[in-house]
């Protein structure tokens, strides 16, 4: 007997949720983040969207696996988008007194934000293709 693995097509479509979720979050991340030069206080919104990016993360890697899919290049892109946000969490939780590490932090983030849209476009496409 052989088992005929079935792809769950609502489990990609709530990780493509969570990931337009961390789009947003990432979008939020800047605007806090360049508003800290404007001398606003926004630190605590700064921090507090980063923990819920990156638990939107860990949602899109567990979505993407009990989705039951094969596709391997959207389980690899799911891991690696949690991957970056966790390094750059632990990035802005050890060197929040340094003001050139902001530089560091703004890159990553845009690298997050570019991984964010292509995961979206892969899920998007994976879903396509197992719907009804």
């Amino acid at each position: 007997m052989t088992e005929s693995n079935v792809v769950k097509p609502d489990m990609l479509k709530f990780a493509k949720f969570a990931t337009i979720l961390v789009i947003v979050l990432t979008l939020g991340q800047a605007s806090t983040g360049l508003a800290r030069f404007s001398d606003y206080d926004v630190a605590a919104s700064h921090a507090y969207a980063a923990q819920i990016g990156l638990l939107a993360c860990f949602a899109v890697v567990a979505l993407v696996i009990m989705s039951k899919s094969e596709n391997k290049k959207l389980k690899g892109m799911s891991f690696g988008l949690a991957t970056a946000w966790f390094l750059q969490y632990g990035l802005g939780e050890m060197f929040a007194k340094m003001a050139w590490v902001s530089l560091i932090h703004a890159v990553v983030a845009m690298a997050i934000f570019g991984h964010a849209l292509a995961l979206m476009r892969a899920i998007s496409e994976e879903h396509a293709s197992h719907s009804e």
